[in-house]
């Protein structure tokens, strides 16, 4: 696949959740995020099961018990976690989309920093896993 395919897609993306932001209604947020282009950069022998995928991710999570505004707050963190280029733009233009305020998405990413400090604290002085499990009985 060509850079200029997999650039193509993404600035489409980027500006069509740049323009859903301002203002479109949530069932254009969905046909953008689950439908093209993402589908057209997955191998042509594998986008009817991409295509079936994104749907399904689309009616099961993004719609699913969590409200769609949370659930973008929570791929923000995610997408903060991952340091994905690509999600942070797309995600944070679906929130706000969605009805997240700044403070709302600039919390999603300061929890996002909070468990990579506190993760990197743990990994990094090699805290006993027992010990830990012992105060966050499940």
């Amino acid at each position: 696949m060509s850079i200029k395919i997999v650039t193509a897609a993404v600035f489409t993306i980027v500006l069509s959740a740049t323009a859903l932001a301002d203002g479109h209604n949530q069932s254009d947020i969905r046909e953008s995020k689950s439908g093209n282009p993402m589908i057209a950069l997955h191998p042509a022998s594998n986008q009817a099961a991409a295509k079936a995928y994104y749907e399904a991710v689309e009616k099961n999570v993004f719609n699913g018990a969590i409200p769609l505004k949370h659930a973008q707050l929570a791929a923000i963190s995610a997408s903060v976690a991952a340091k994905c280029l690509y999600c942070i733009p797309a995600h944070t233009a679906m929130a706000k989309a969605a009805g997240a305020t700044e403070e709302e998405i600039k919390t999603a990413v300061a929890i996002a920093a909070d468990v990579a400090l506190n993760s990197s604290m743990l990994y990094g002085n090699q805290f006993d896993m027992d010990e830990f499990m012992e105060m966050f009985p499940q």
